[in-house]
């Protein structure tokens, strides 16, 4: 009895053992990650992040004119408003640190002061000296009416002493003639040396009057309604904010983009961007917000090259415009771009995962009923993700995307 319950324990054992066997035998080979092969259109894509702005913006600056006023210092942003805030025209935005203006307000005040004690003293030399050529003049006429009588006295004496009485009068009128012309002459030097001190004296004043009047444009406001945002700073590598600095080539603060229509604005390696054309479909998403998906199409493509910081190839511009906007939108955001350069239809496709290689060959490792295969593939174009099969394999195969171990070292199955 006993017997035959050992032989009913052996005869219900050994179908499980069996069974367990082909189980875990199958399910170690289905452990890989495969994936079927598709056939439908291929999508060549160009990948790129990029960063969201508006299309049209207005940016708050720092006056325009420092560089007509003689200031070519960095200018310190001593105050500004938080990043975020909507701003009405008129409204307080930032305040920017004056001491420059100052100091050249402080300098033009003492050379005022020297140009006004110039005119002074332009003044007291003009005088002077004109006084010193009206007693010359003065000398000269009773010198001549001296020599004016010495000829009526001289008409008694010989003709010698009356021809040199005659020269001697000659002589004092040509004299006198010639200091009067002088003095024409340096009545106009006193009266130019005059105007250049008290024109010194003009330009001074006005200059002082405009430091004032830049000095007040400081305190910057809103010029519309709008979000304000930082700009970057790309001297700094972070945003223009208090603590920054303005320069008189870059005098930008801060923006109010209208967020009605919106760009993503990514740089396109030197290599690609020839494929990179105007109307070209775009599907991008937010670093932010990955569940969001947006399309766009290319605006703009830059025809000269940049050099990026902290990159030595050159990159081009591109603008890609959003076809819809919405509010969870923000300039600065992080965008992943793919761009849409062909598509080709009907075709086979596969993983770039799946695709393994031995010297020139090509292959993949292909699921056939309870075994694995290596099988050469003839390959077309890829894209990031993705590459067409020309050759080699049939729509819906199974394809590891992994190693498998048991089939490492199987042969290549060659195409004919």
């Amino acid at each position: 009895m006993f017997k035959n319950r050992r032989w009913l324990w052996l005869a219900l054992v050994i179908p499980v053992i069996l069974i367990l066997y082909f189980f875990l035998t199958n399910k170690t080979t289905d452990n890989s990650i495969t994936a079927k092969v598709r056939k439908g259109s291929f999508r060549d894509v160009i990948s790129n992040s990029g960063e969201l702005q508006a299309e049209n913006t207005v940016y708050i600056s720092a006056p325009a004119d420092l560089q007509t006023n003689q200031i070519y210092e960095e200018i310190k942003i001593q105050d500004m408003v938080a990043e975020g805030v909507h701003v009405k025209e008129g409204e307080y935005i930032a305040t920017l640190d004056p001491s420059i203006v100052n100091k050249k307000i402080g300098d033009m005040a003492l050379a005022l002061e020297k140009a006004r004690a110039g005119v002074l003293q332009t003044s007291l030399d003009t005088a002077l000296t004109l006084r010193e050529a009206r007693d010359q003049m003065a000398n000269l006429q009773f010198q001549m009416e001296q020599k004016k009588l010495a000829l009526d006295l001289s008409k008694y004496e010989p003709p010698a002493t009356i021809r040199q009485a005659e020269i001697d009068l000659e002589k004092s009128q040509r004299d006198f003639v010639q200091m009067k012309e002088n003095y024409k002459i340096k009545q106009q030097q006193a009266a130019s040396k005059m105007q250049a001190a008290t024109r010194e004296v003009e330009v001074l004043n006005t200059n002082i009057g405009k430091l004032e009047e830049l000095k007040n444009r400081f305190v910057i406001k809103a010029p519309k309604n709008g979000l304000l945002v930082y700009i970057n700073d790309w001297m700094s590598g972070g945003k223009k904010k208090a603590g920054s600095v303005v320069r008189p080539w870059d005098p930008r603060v801060a923006m109010l983009p209208d967020l009605s229509s919106m760009l993503s604005k990514v740089f396109i390696n030197e290599v690609d961007i020839s494929k990179i054309h105007k109307e070209q479909k775009v599907t991008m998403g937010l670093d932010a917000f990955p569940e969001v998906k947006m399309e766009g199409v290319v605006k703009t493509v830059a025809n000269i090259g940049e050099t990026r910081p902290g990159a030595t190839a050159k990159v081009f511009e591109v603008n890609i415009k959003l076809n819809k906007v919405d509010s969870i939108l923000k300039p600065g955001m992080t965008t992943s771009n793919n761009i849409l350069v062909n598509e080709i239809p009907g075709k086979l496709i596969i993983p770039l995962e799946a695709v393994f290689a031995e010297g020139n060959t090509s292959f993949v490792y292909m699921k056939k009923g309870n075994s694995i295969e290596k099988q050469e593939v003839k390959l077309g174009k890829s894209n990031d993700e993705e590459v067409i099969v020309e050759k080699g394999l049939a729509e819906g195969a199974t394809v590891y995307l992994s190693l498998p171990e048991t089939a490492k070292e199987k042969k290549i199955t060659m195409l004919k």
